[in-house]
């Protein structure tokens, strides 16, 4: 999780340029809280994979029901990152909106009907396509962000346009890694608050020039492989000396060894990182298609071994690529299982770490063994398909007449319920690593114990609970430290409090999980099929990924973590009791819907039992 050092902050910064840069970098860290990160889609982005799927429909009709439940997705009032919701389409474009709300999708069965829907989502496309974005920055650069009395006002509606933004830049082909280094930029550069329209502009989608430096084994068949399958009009590529380029590294360690050799790339790309992506992805894949291979060692550290600068400015030196965010660089691809597993052991008995080995289980060796095969594969197609067949062997039970249905409830329930506990978690952490980067300037709040347990949540969620008077109010405080955290424990304070929120919106953030979490395996089993069935290459994966790595990881610890703790009992009863916990608590909060969440404080324990999807 990033947190910002108070005295890093350009001093012309205001609390809303600073929420806005925090939230950005948030969104983009693949160390944050799942339910944090960004979202796979965006009114526009959905509208396209409405086309690319109502495409796929006219030649293959299994892809039906996926775009069925597209149209679904694009209309559903609860999600927050659809067609109805999206704001930009809701008030610059209110005719796509109502059209997709009012479509009949039982006329997707006469053809001529079906063609009318392909030819309008297409038109719709193209008008989003040339104004999205145009609309996205007048809104930003429309907040006031030098005004200070209106942060949690002004703070939401950030929260709306940069959920809209970063699945825009995704989309239109930057990283994930460019968007978190320009952020983290914008913190110390002069400017303050207009660094925002500064940021803004970093993304006009045009093609500059960079400089790459590889740094390779002497006579690497797997790079020549690379450098033959580089188009020579658009890529220039040339072995360079140490000692000439020296000066423009700022990278320690870089200095070839005497088996080893540099390369000069000089290519013009929109995204540096997207590139270097694109080099190891077209490189493994046409390397491997040359010929069987037994080693594919050469990319294990592909991502350590190459620099990038800015061509054309004399100033800019040689940096490392921060690419380890993305899933495709296998060494730094998290692995949930470990991860929760070795938190739990601090609070639990059982000794775990990150170099520990799962123990044998019999009834879960299927689905480990794709879970790991998929965390090691090179191939992030491969890795998708193996983690999916993990998740279908992990099923405890079939209830449905089909294999996605069968998966898509048995997630959807499991995980959904982790909903509020991952909220509180999410403040729980990001207050105790702002106060650590901070010299401790929040440690006289009297906040609860730091812990994985239910009880350490259930401790915050009372702490939360509190009406805060004037005198204690943290508020001033906490916003010093850092606005980002600020907002988030306003807005849970209010909840927990009473201020806002009934049992009923809990109940709505629960089944809106649950929602969301079956649309993303939905999205996900379309590119498995794809990529099983018609050996399709994925581009746009990361996100796909890293859910599908989250919640077959979380799903695997619990039943590991039964193991280790010694409640070694059957699988299906393991996954029956927490199928069942759902069932108790949706029907604990549809009972008592009307009340404040104050007022079943005495309920917490069963609200937070499941301590282990709070992170």
């Amino acid at each position: 999780m990033w947190t910002v050092k108070n005295d890093n902050w350009n001093d012309k910064h205001t609390s809303l340029s600073k929420y806005f840069l925090e939230l950005v970098k948030q969104r983009v860290d693949s160390g944050e809280l799942i339910s944090n990160r960004h979202r796979t889609t965006n009114g526009h982005t959905l509208l396209a994979e409405i086309i690319l799927v109502a495409s796929l429909v006219q030649s293959n009709p299994k892809f039906k029901s996926r775009l069925t439940s597209l149209i679904d997705e694009s209309r559903d009032t609860s999600l927050k990152s659809n067609i109805t919701n999206d704001f930009i389409l809701k008030n610059y474009f209110p005719d796509i909106v109502k059209y997709f709300k009012e479509f009949d999708t039982k006329r997707l069965d006469h053809s001529n009907h079906f063609s009318d829907f392909l030819h309008n989502s297409r038109v719709k496309y193209e008008r989003t396509l040339k104004h999205y974005f145009s609309f996205l920055s007048g809104e930003i650069e429309k907040i006031d962000f030098k005004n200070e009395d209106q942060f949690i006002r002004n703070s939401e509606t950030i929260n709306i346009l940069v959920d809209l933004l970063i699945p825009y830049l995704l989309y239109v082909g930057y990283s994930a890694t460019s968007i978190s280094d320009l952020a983290f930029r914008y913190v110390s550069r002069q400017g303050g608050f207009t660094a925002i329209e500064k940021f803004l502009k970093n993304f006009d989608i045009k093609d500059s020039e960079y400089k790459f430096l590889f740094k390779v084994p002497l006579q690497s068949l797997e790079f020549k492989f690379m450098r033959d399958n580089l188009n020579e009009d658009k890529v220039k590529i040339k072995s360079v000396k140490f000692e000439k380029i020296k000066e423009k590294i700022l990278q320690d360690g870089f200095e070839p060894k005497v088996k080893e050799e540099l390369f000069e790339v000089t290519a013009e790309a929109m995204d540096p990182h997207n590139f270097i992506r694109s080099i190891y992805d077209v490189g493994l894949k046409r390397f491997v298609a040359s010929k069987e291979r037994m080693s594919l060692s050469f990319f294990n550290q592909f991502f350590d071994k190459i620099l990038w600068r800015f061509s054309k400015a004399s100033e800019h030196k040689y940096i490392k690529s921060s690419i380890y965010i993305d899933p495709i660089n296998t060494p730094f691809r998290v692995n949930t299982l470990k991860q929760t597993l070795s938190r739990l052991s601090k609070d639990y008995d059982f000794k775990f770490d990150k170099n520990s080995e799962i123990p044998h289980i019999e009834n879960l060796f299927q689905p480990i063994y794709f879970y790991h095969l998929a965390l090691g594969s090179k191939s992030i197609e491969n890795s998708l398909a193996l983690l999916w067949t993990s998740m279908e062997t992990l099923l405890p039970y079939r209830n449905k007449s089909s294999d996605i249905e069968n998966v898509k409830v048995f997630v959807s329930k499991s995980l959904s319920i982790g909903a509020l506990g991952r909220d509180i978690m999410s403040l729980a952490v990001r207050f105790i690593e702002t106060n650590k980067s901070n010299d401790n300037g929040l440690s006289s709040l009297g906040n609860p114990q730091f812990g994985f347990k239910p009880s350490n949540i259930v401790s915050w969620a009372n702490w939360l609970t509190t009406s805060f008077e004037k005198e204690n109010d943290p508020y001033k405080s906490i916003k010093n430290h850092s606005n980002l955290l600020c907002k988030q424990f306003c807005h849970l304070n209010d909840v927990y409090s009473g201020k806002i929120w009934t049992c009923e919106d809990l109940l709505n953030r629960i089944q809106r999980s649950s929602k969301s979490i079956s649309y993303q395996l939905d999205r996900i089993y379309l590119h498995r099929n794809q990529i099983v069935h018609s050996g399709k290459f994925i581009n746009e994966y990361s996100n796909l990924w890293s859910n599908l790595e989250w919640y077959v990881g979380k799903l695997l610890s619990l039943a590991v973590f039964n193991h280790l703790v010694g409640m070694n009992y059957d699988i299906e009863n393991i996954y029956q009791e927490l199928e069942g916990d759902y069932e108790q608590i949706v029907n604990l909060l549809e009972v008592n819907r009307d009340k404040k969440v104050s007022e079943i404080q005495s309920h917490y324990p069963i609200l937070f039992e499941h301590s282990w999807q709070s992170f």
